[in-house]
């Protein structure tokens, strides 16, 4: 095997253009790196898999609750129970009764054991170990009727928000379910299982490379605005995933730091989340114009996906792509049908109740989650076939120019009838 010409290498040091052209698996340090990865995210999905199997999520009795003063009279620790603190939340629910016989209007008598002064209920951790009483170890018929799957109850209210009347729907059990287990479960296997997924490629089959290595010359990709609003779109994007994960996964994530780290990051979160909204919205919008009609689906799609795209191996050259080839279509109407649902659901959590009532609100956080991580996932394999994935792919929207020999082996119907084309034209 004969050396033909020196290029440098994404790993700091030269590397040979052999007459076979340069391989994959020369980028030695990159090889490193995407094992080592492999290896922490496979075990951060081992864990998430013991976390979801192991069968420790059921809803059980955490906390005691105990009656400290009665009717303005103070009830010794030791004959403190359920029986009492029963009569006091009883009580309380008075509150939701008719406001002309109970409330806080001034020809009415309010509860007293529900509005009364000082603390009339205190709380405290089961023992460990400590067992259910009869009542919730026992499924007799009064039990029964407690637990069973009841319809929907609403009854009247005055009170000035939306859904006040409402006290039971069945509905609301499925959508914990599908935010707490199903979303946060799948965005946390999506993830994660993406991120695994392309370290080990990145181990097994190294960078994409140039195959010919650089030729020193370099063709016009992206123009100023086409880059400014990719990074526009894209960092808002980043933004938006980011405080969305400290969301959704922030008491997991930033217990370890202390609650005041937590209650400040949430903070921070809460508020970003809503800011990077907007930037979102105008890049995409861009994006939708300046790119729509060449990313509309031809015959070259289907070559290219039977070939997969050429990356899995070094062997033959890449199929022919114009200036968007079937995978960057894929991602770019990713964006457009995901990112416009995540702004119609999102502005609809902005602005609830105002065209949607709590059926469609809940409907719309189911989707706005599940989107979303989803999003997140197929991003993360745009974001490694821009950068470390591919040799010379993070010149087309860094500096806007590509050596001539990547887009021959990337998009050689682009680089024929738009750029040598334009130019034999102008001459």
């Amino acid at each position: 095997m004969t050396e033909t010409s020196m290029h440098t290498g994404g790993t700091g040091r030269a590397q040979s253009v052999h007459d076979g052209g340069v391989r994959g698996r020369d980028f030695t340090g990159y090889r490193i790196a995407g094992a080592i990865c492999a290896v922490v995210f496979l075990f951060l999905l081992a864990w998430q898999a013991v976390y979801l199997f192991a069968g420790d999520s059921r809803t059980i009795p955490e906390v005691a609750w105990s009656a400290s003063e009665f009717n303005g009279e103070t009830v010794p620790e030791a004959d403190t129970g359920g029986t009492l603190a029963a009569e006091v939340l009883t009580e309380r629910t008075r509150l939701q009764d008719e406001r002309f016989r109970t409330g806080p209007s001034p020809e009415a008598t309010p509860p007293e054991a529900a509005l009364g002064e000082g603390e009339m209920l205190r709380t405290g951790p089961l023992d460990d170990g400590s067992r259910l009483t009869g009542a919730w170890a026992t499924l007799d018929g009064e039990t029964g009727s407690m637990l069973r799957a009841s319809d929907r109850t609403e009854g009247i209210s005055s009170l000035p928000y939306s859904n006040a009347a409402l006290f039971e729907r069945p509905f609301a059990r499925d959508w914990r379910v599908g935010i707490a287990d199903v979303v946060t479960h799948m965005g946390a296997l999506a993830i994660l299982g993406m991120a695994f997924l392309l370290s080990a490629v990145l181990a097994l089959r190294g960078r994409v490379p140039i195959r010919h290595g650089k030729s020193g010359k370099s063709v016009k990709r992206f123009g100023f605005v086409e880059r400014a609003t990719h990074w526009l779109t894209a960092l808002s994007f980043l933004g938006l995933a980011f405080t969305g994960i400290a969301i959704a996964y922030g008491e997991t994530l930033f217990v370890p730091l202390g609650e005041r780290a937590m209650g400040t990051l949430g903070w921070w979160s809460t508020w970003g989340h809503v800011l990077f909204a907007p930037t979102f919205t105008i890049g995409l919008v861009l994006m939708i114009v300046m790119w729509t009609a060449r990313n509309l689906p031809s015959k070259l799609d289907l070559n290219w996906l039977a070939q997969g795209g050429g990356f899995f191996s070094d062997e033959g050259g890449h199929p022919s792509a114009r200036k968007f080839n079937a995978g960057q279509k894929l991602i770019f109407w990713s964006a457009v049908l995901g990112g416009l649902l995540m702004i119609l659901s999102g502005v609809t959590l902005m602005f609830p109740f105002y065209w949607l009532d709590l059926g469609g609100m809940s409907w719309a956080m189911l989707i706005h989650a599940g989107i979303a991580v989803l999003l997140i996932a197929v991003f993360l394999a745009h974001i490694y076939i821009g950068s470390v994935g591919m040799q010379g792919a993070i010149d087309a929207m860094w500096g806007g120019d590509v050596d001539r020999n990547w887009a021959a082996e990337h998009h050689d119907l682009w680089l024929r009838d738009e750029v040598d084309g334009k130019k034999g034209t102008a001459q």
